[in-house]
């Protein structure tokens, strides 16, 4: 068996020749999701990346990649109380990204993970690895083995992402399901919209319309949260131009679903959401206020929960939060964790308590509220 060959990836016209490779290994592993395809890591990376440094581990068989790490090294950020690099997933912060990973070849799990625990270890930093399943074993060993060799590792649960398991159910099986009136509302609620406006539920299929539908599911998004506080969603000119290069990537490679239910015409909701390997992600949403009497918000989600069942959809997604509308629909939930990892010296034992001072007053805070 021949030894194998790590590299650290840290200029973007590498990270850029990965794509193809890098999408080959997503799909021959384990942890096979939208937010670790090459498409949306290097549109975050272009878009989002906020003063860190590209710092990606390749681990190759000969030529043949057998596992990466993609990460970047954060700047230390005194007003976070973080006065230190941090090393974490690429696609960490506010954009979403749910189910972030190492991702490995199935079947070279132990040997890929061998060396990637010794150069993350090598690097003496801390390691930050956010929005992680918590069932998630690749993710899991990596912390056990640096721990295990002297780090300190630390665990601890950021949200959780419901789903909904569409094998078990036809559309029909699924609105009638024992436990739950969710089904009967709405149908109601359909008839009684269909009665009031002519609706139609239009889907987003060519370049000429994808920009002018995005910015409908902006402005819907931002009128249904301006009187609610604000949202962060496309609060940013980065985040906002990440979505129209994703959303242009994404309905090339025909992921995107992005849907404007309209009333008479008139946009009255929006769901933007994604199509990836047999699972429905649910992303994003907006409505008009003026016509929430109707519950646009809510049909949003059954039609396109029924547009996922009709192209054979295996799941639907509605990703992380634990919003009290996502519950009546999801029948399931992954709990997401951060998986934070400490060198063995004073440096990392002082980072490890800073650390943990910051969550244990974050979660005062919050248990206070």
């Amino acid at each position: 068996m021949n030894p194998l060959r790590t590299q650290w990836i840290t200029v973007a016209e590498d990270f850029r020749a990965l794509r193809e490779q890098w999408n080959e290994l997503l799909q021959s592993s384990a942890c096979n999701t939208l937010f670790l395809t090459w498409e949306w890591q290097y549109t975050w990376w272009e878009h989002l990346a906020e003063g860190r440094s590209l710092f990606i581990l390749t681990v190759r068989d000969g030529e043949r990649l057998i596992a990466l790490a993609p990460l970047a090294l954060r700047p230390a950020n005194y007003s976070r109380m973080v006065p230190f690099r941090v090393l974490e997933l690429i696609g960490t912060g506010s954009v979403g990204s749910d189910y972030l990973s190492i991702i490995v070849r199935s079947g070279d799990e132990g040997r890929a993970l061998t060396e990637i625990t010794k150069c993350l270890i090598a690097r003496n930093v801390v390691v930050e690895m956010s929005n992680t399943d918590r069932s998630n074993s690749i993710m899991t060993t990596t912390a056990l083995r640096m721990q295990s060799r002297g780090c300190r590792a630390a665990r601890h649960t950021q949200n959780f992402s419901p789903w909904i398991d569409l094998t078990q159910y036809t559309w029909d099986s699924y609105l009638h399901r024992e436990g739950s009136s969710n089904g009967a509302r709405y149908n109601k609620k359909l008839r009684k919209l269909q009665r009031t406006f002519a609706v139609s539920l239009d889907l987003t299929r060519e370049e000429g319309t994808r920009t002018a539908d995005l910015q409908t599911l902006i402005g819907l998004h931002l009128k249904r949260w301006d009187g609610r506080g604000g949202s962060n969603a496309f609060g940013t000119p980065g985040l906002r131009s990440f979505h129209e290069a994703f959303s242009r990537l994404a309905l090339q490679q025909r992921w995107l679903r992005l849907f404007v239910l309209r009333l008479d015409n008139v946009p009255a909701a929006a769901v933007y959401g994604f199509f990836y390997f047999g699972v429905f992600y649910y992303y994003q949403a907006g409505f008009d206020p003026q016509f929430s009497q109707y519950s646009v918000g809510q049909l949003g989600v059954g039609l396109t929960l029924e547009h996922a069942f009709a192209e054979g959809a295996r799941e639907y997604d509605l990703l992380r939060g634990e919003e009290e509308y996502k519950y009546a629909w999801a029948d399931n939930e992954r709990e997401l964790v951060c998986l934070s990892v400490y060198p063995s010296s004073v440096k990392g034992s002082l980072c490890a308590g800073m650390m943990t001072l910051r969550q244990g007053v974050k979660s005062l805070i919050l248990e206070t509220l």
